[in-house]
């Protein structure tokens, strides 16, 4: 009887295990985009729920608050899986690569959209989805619906996700909060199957914070020494007296987790260092676009569009900046609300170059939603649009004795500023040696692409004192930054002189680019678009920053040595823009 009763219990057994894998087939995981670590199915979520707090605690600086209130609105984005990427990638690289037969021939907003549609059975498959859990305020948030927002509560939205919770976070840095999941989402088989991701669900937005060691310095008191200021860069970079000229030239940067600007702020910034030397700063107070621009002023914000403008001048300049969250918009994920606004932007409209100072561990994506945003990178880039981003502050970012990749610095339809510091001689070109804190390394994720792959096999070949290969590097990814620029010893109103970090970086060289834009633009030929191909064919142009290295393990570990050529630090070297607009004149 026992025998039979255990047999019994055993079928049983079998049965429920067999129901319970007919229903879990029933509902798949949508793409964890947002972070490889979670991942599973909604039958997991009552047992996830009550351990929610201890099984995935949230990444520093980031706290957890308490659980979401079911009322708060919240901006859910489907990015909806797009079509043809292999010949958009195609097209990419013939519009950006010199010489080729169709170099600086951009696809409008229009035809890049009609190429890359995503199917409409997997748009419907999203709407009628929305549709049936009684969610109307839907919108498509790019022209050919490949990023569809809907505008609901968080009570909602965790029914939508297959019964999950969302908390509320704050970052411990800024006080910026955020709804997030910190745990799995579900959707239905044929929504899963159409959607690369949903945001805002597990990812957190991150940001590149500049150094401040110390408020006010020698350069504010007004005796620049060594301070970064528009004169010194613009006698580092040989800009000269050159301004923009073209009226279809627009730059901009990017601003997140409620980095401010300030129209009072950067006027008194082009007061104290642009008009007593006889500089043109800026074309006008900047355009802003997003939904967290004005307020008290942030070191980040203002470091962004008074290094821009203070080193392209007469160019008009907008300062794009989301919060993830301000009192009259629900909670959004930043990062997604910009690249929609930018997909949605028309030609006309549209700045022809960005530089954004946001940035984490390459892994804080998921590989499938890095993949997304690679998308939404070469989708600027053919459009015309050049994307800049801060390298990282972190050096080699030893984390456990490995050298971790950052992003999206790390992708390679990005163009990664790392940085310098003032040497012998500043501020004439070349006077500059690579500084510990500048990011760069290899990713993880992206294999190493042909422009940069000569460059980079004689650093590796031709270097001595590489770090260790106990460092866990792969010398066969993508290998960042392109190229650098200053770093520290920047004037920022009203945070004083003694600013540091790419974020100084990325701007500045941007501004490089954008009065190189300015000339091709006076020219009648296109804007440069995606950098990548036209720098690694043109490292003369650059000053090559040969001495220093980055940051590696512990107090004095060493990271990447600055050398001949590219290196994991500097890139091909800082921008001279005499040489670079000669260069880029010369293409069709």
């Amino acid at each position: 009887q026992g025998a039979i009763k255990l047999g019994r219990q055993t079928a049983l057994m079998s049965l429920v295990s067999m129901l319970l894998l007919v229903l879990t087939m029933r509902t798949v995981s949508a793409f964890q985009a947002e972070n490889p670590q979670v991942g599973g199915f909604a039958s997991s979520f009552a047992l996830v729920e009550d351990a929610v707090f201890r099984e995935f605690a949230p990444p520093s600086p980031w706290a957890i608050v308490e659980h979401s209130h079911p009322a708060t609105q919240i901006e859910l984005v489907f990015a909806v899986r797009q079509q043809n990427i292999e010949i958009l990638h195609e097209v990419l690289m013939n519009v950006s690569t010199p010489h080729h037969d169709k170099y600086g021939k951009h696809l409008s907003n229009q035809a890049l959209h009609t190429l890359i549609a995503p199917k409409v059975k997997d748009i419907n498959a999203v709407l009628e989805y929305l549709d049936a859990q009684g969610i109307f305020n839907v919108t498509k948030l790019s022209p050919n619906g490949d990023l569809i927002q809907a505008t609901t509560t968080i009570g909602k939205a965790e029914m939508l996700l297959g019964g999950v919770k969302y908390v509320r976070l704050r970052h411990q840095q800024s006080g910026a909060t955020a709804h997030r999941l910190l745990s799995s989402y579900s959707l239905p088989t044929e929504v899963a199957q159409a959607v690369d991701f949903v945001s805002p669900t597990t990812h957190l937005p991150a940001s590149r914070t500049p150094r401040v060691h110390a408020a006010g310095g020698a350069g504010e008191a007004g005796f620049p020494g060594r301070s970064n200021v528009p004169k010194t860069l613009r006698t580092l970079y040989s800009v000269g007296d050159a301004v923009g000229k073209a009226p279809a030239n627009k730059q901009a940067v990017t601003a997140f987790l409620g980095q401010h600007y300030s129209h009072d702020a950067l006027q008194k910034f082009w007061d104290r260092y642009c008009s007593p030397e006889g500089l043109v700063c800026g074309k006008g107070l900047p355009k802003l676009v997003g939904d967290a621009t004005s307020g008290t002023p942030g070191v980040e914000g203002m470091l962004d569009i008074e290094s821009m403008t203070g080193v392209a001048g007469n160019v008009e300049s907008e300062y794009w900046g989301f919060a993830g969250r301000s009192p009259d918009d629900p909670a959004n994920e930043p990062f997604m609300k910009w690249l929609g606004l930018l997909s949605s932007t028309s030609d006309e409209l549209v700045p022809k170059l960005f530089s954004t100072s946001y940035g984490e561990d390459e892994s804080s994506w998921s590989k499938p939603a890095a993949q997304r945003l690679n998308v939404e990178f070469i989708k600027a880039g053919v459009r015309g649009i050049s994307l800049l981003f801060a390298a990282g502050d972190e050096g080699a970012n030893c984390k456990g004795g490995r050298f971790v990749a950052e992003g999206p610095g790390s992708s390679p339809y990005v163009t990664a500023v790392g940085g310098t510091t003032p040497a012998q001689g500043y501020p004439q070109p070349g006077s500059e040696s690579a500084v510990g804190l500048s990011s760069g390394g290899f990713s993880s994720y992206w294999p190493q692409p042909k422009w940069q792959a000569d460059a980079v096999s004689s650093y590796l070949s031709n270097t001595s004192g590489l770090p260790s290969a106990s460092h866990g590097y792969n010398v066969s990814g993508r290998a960042y930054p392109d190229i650098a620029a200053q770093a520290t010893d920047f004037c920022v109103t009203p945070f004083g002189c003694s600013v540091a970090g790419t974020s100084c970086a990325s701007p500045t060289a941007a501004a490089v680019f954008s009065l190189v834009n300015d000339m091709r633009l006076q020219a009648g030929k296109s804007p440069l678009g995606f950098l990548n191909p036209f720098i690694y064919a043109n490292p003369k142009a650059f000053n090559d920053i040969t001495t220093g290295s980055s940051d590696g393990c512990g107090l004095f570990g060493r990271g990447w040595p600055a050398a001949p050529g590219w290196d994991a630090v500097t890139g091909v070297g800082t921008p001279n823009y005499m040489k670079l607009a000669a260069a880029a004149l010369q293409l069709a």
